[in-house]
């Protein structure tokens, strides 16, 4: 469809350049309409995607010179060498307008090497008082924008052009008087070159050639009647692949291709436009001296690096934690190129601008543990047969870990205090079909565990390989213990926990909890130790084991009520005959609190970002009406990033009392769900 698209489009354009009518002017000058014919004329110059290859060939096309129309009149020449240098001579044209266009093979500055396919760019000049024309990505980009600017708006073509050239560059980010595009070459110093190999490389970036050639209609047609490219999606994309070859040194590498041509005695700075574009585009704005140790989040829902967080560190965004030094230079560094002699508002890089990067295998994220999700996905193939032993409502969680290398689904049975032989019978048929499905045993370890059990209580583990995917399965015996609120009888239920981890093999498998971490035992830092006045039970859910990361599961309970001793809601009537009169006192008792842990998290520091609505029954919890409101608070502090949701809510449990006689409980009051991500390292 977007090829129908494009090529819909430049059929338009090849009828609108039917060759000329009888209103042009042959020859001399006509002072009414502004034309000058161009005889006996020579024009040089480049042609850069990265440069065209030797051989490319070259045209000089003639436009009538009142509707710009092509007249059909050509003169044609090629590339003499690698650098993409060319001349054509003995020119004659009716006008002094002409289109002049290279088509070709280039030099990919992202590879380095000969480009795969051949692209065409093209150039509308004024040749009148010119004869040296580069022809480059800037000259093809606008070309669609100043036609329709000079035939619909009526604007004369240097008018155009320079209009949407600053059309162009504003849509990468890129502000400044360049120039004209016809003067630019990315061998030379200078912000406007620069700014020319930045947009050449962005519009590039993970594209192949058929892919850049689509990139590049798409953009044409975008900016052609409006000026503005809205495409978040490609700008999204783009701004993924230059954080990643930022981070990881591409950049470096594109600096170092351009050089190793022998072309230039130095390639212009062009890696401040590329880190500003997806510096902006993920909302980080700019990393300077005033910011440094800032922590800013990805805003950007569109990016797979979405909430991401990053850190100013010597006036760059990095990834806390990440080893490799950014192939851009620094803010300072940048803004230290002196002014050049070149007329084209360009600037010498300082001495030593070029800098280079180790590379990184791949992002970590210290300031992001697991991701919890809502709603759980299906089994991939290779484990879905576990789900013969255990239910729907027996899953617990679902969680993924660098932004979905890993996934881990939770599970957790609990069986009758009489059945403890057939849970033993189920986990035997278990392991037979992890056995006949190909999973290896790999005996008894101790696994992440909001207990951190030791070794006699640790899990059977069995792996597969599949592919690129690693499968692993943690089985765990568990008995509950609890006294019957009924009987006073110590009474037990017998089940079983799984862990369901599927992984990208070559990726280190993250657990949930790492019960060695540095801050296992630490309770509440003093920035939020404020909620300790409204907990009756806490928990904590996951560490980092690098302890850059932990998460709690909060509850402040007002009161319990006991609603059925057998699991039947007419006796709970029965015997509690203001039953809801009750309930609705011990509702509005926790709503109250509710209010008093809200007014608390913002009077410290705490600012609410968002709220949802939940189903009721996500997360064990319930609520009067089936829904749960959550509201979502934040804290930035110099040493941590504090994450809090709050939610009022009944909570429901039970105890088994033998002969399938139970009693169910509700417990009103206030859940939260912190997480901190801490900056650093504990000493």
């Amino acid at each position: 469809m977007k090829w129908n698209r494009i090529l819909g489009c430049l059929a338009v354009g090849t009828m609108f350049w039917a060759c000329s009518d009888d209103k042009s002017v042959v020859g001399g000058t006509t002072d009414d309409a502004g034309i000058t014919a161009v005889t006996d004329w020579e024009v040089a110059g480049v042609t850069q995607k990265g440069p065209f290859v030797t051989g490319s060939a070259v045209t000089v096309q003639e436009l009538d010179g009142i509707t710009l129309k092509q007249t059909g009149k050509s003169f044609k020449g090629s590339i003499k060498s690698d650098k993409g240098d060319f001349a054509i001579k003995d020119i004659d044209l009716k006008s002094q307008y002409a289109i002049l266009e290279a088509s070709g093979y280039y030099r990919d500055e992202i590879t380095g090497k000969k480009s795969s396919g051949t692209v065409t760019l093209r150039a509308l000049t004024d040749l009148s008082n010119r004869k040296t024309v580069n022809i480059n990505l800037l000259t093809h980009l606008e070309y669609e924008r100043a036609m329709y600017l000079v035939n619909e708006k009526k604007k004369s073509i240097a008018d155009a052009k320079a209009q949407a050239d600053e059309e162009i560059f504003a849509a990468f980010g890129i502000e400044g008087d360049f120039g004209k595009s016809e003067d630019l070459n990315i061998f030379k110093s200078g912000d406007g070159n620069a700014a020319l190999l930045a947009i050449s490389v962005l519009m590039h970036a993970d594209a192949d050639v058929a892919g850049l050639t689509e990139r590049m209609g798409e953009f044409s047609i975008a900016i052609a009647e409006g000026g503005d490219w809205e495409d978040a999606d490609t700008k999204a994309v783009i701004a993924d692949w230059a954080c990643d070859a930022d981070l990881k040194g591409t950049l470096a590498n594109v600096r170092k291709n351009i050089e190793g041509w022998k072309y230039a005695d130095s390639v212009p700075a062009f890696e401040k436009f590329v880190t500003n574009f997806w510096w902006d585009n993920y909302g980080l704005g700019q990393c300077t001296k005033k910011r440094e140790g800032d922590t800013k989040r990805n805003v950007n829902k569109l990016s797979k690096l979405y909430n991401e967080y990053f850190v100013c560190e010597s006036e760059r965004w990095v990834i806390p934690g990440d080893e490799p030094q950014s192939s851009s230079s620094s803010q300072s560094e940048r803004d230290s190129e002196s002014s050049s002699s070149e007329g084209n508002g360009g600037s010498e890089p300082a001495e030593g601008s070029s800098s280079s990067a180790k590379s990184s295998s791949s992002y970590k994220n210290p300031f992001v543990g697991p991701q919890a999700h809502d709603s759980i996905p299906l089994l991939p193939d290779e484990v879905a047969f576990l789900e013969d032993f255990f239910a729907q409502n027996e899953y617990k969680g679902y969680l993924t870990f660098e932004n979905g290398k890993q996934e881990d689904w939770l599970v957790s049975k609990m069986m009758a205090s009489n059945e403890g032989a057939q849970r033993e019978s189920l986990l035997v048929a278990m392991g037979d079909s992890l056995n006949a499905r190909g999973f290896e045993y790999e005996g008894k370890k101790l696994i992440d565990s909001a207990l951190c059990l030791q070794a006699g209580d640790s899990s059977h583990a069995y792996v597969k390989k599949a592919g690129n995917t690693t499968y692993r399965v943690y089985v765990t015996r568990k008995i509950n213990m609890a006294t019957s609120s009924i009987t006073g009888l110590f009474v037990s239920g017998y089940g079983f926990d799984l862990k369901i981890v599927s992984h990208e093999s070559g990726v280190d498998e993250n657990p949930i909890i790492a019960c060695t971490s540095l801050r296992f035992e630490e309770d509440f830092p003093e920035d939020i130790a404020f909620l300790n006045g409204y907990v009756t039970r806490k928990t904590k859910t996951f560490w980092s084991d690098d302890s850059l990361a932990i998460s709690w599961s909060v509850r402040d309970w007002t009161d319990t009520v006991i609603t059925s001793n057998d699991g039947s809601s007419s006796l709970w009537y029965q015997n509690y005959p203001d039953s809801v009169r009750f309930q609705k006192e011990k509702v509005d008792v926790a709503t109250a609190e509710f209010e008093k842990v809200r007014q608390s998290l913002v009077g410290n520091g705490f600012t609410l970002v968002k709220e949802d609505t939940i189903e009721s029954g996500t997360d064990n919890e319930c609520s009067l009406d089936s829904l749960i409101r959550r509201y979502y608070y934040t804290r930035e502090t110099a040493t941590a990033r504090y994450e809090v949701r709050v939610f009022s809510s009944i909570a429901k449990n039970y105890d088994f009392t033998g002969g399938g006689i139970y009693a169910i409980y509700d417990f009103y009051g206030v859940t939260m769900k912190l997480d901190i991500f801490y900056k650093s390292k504990p000493e």
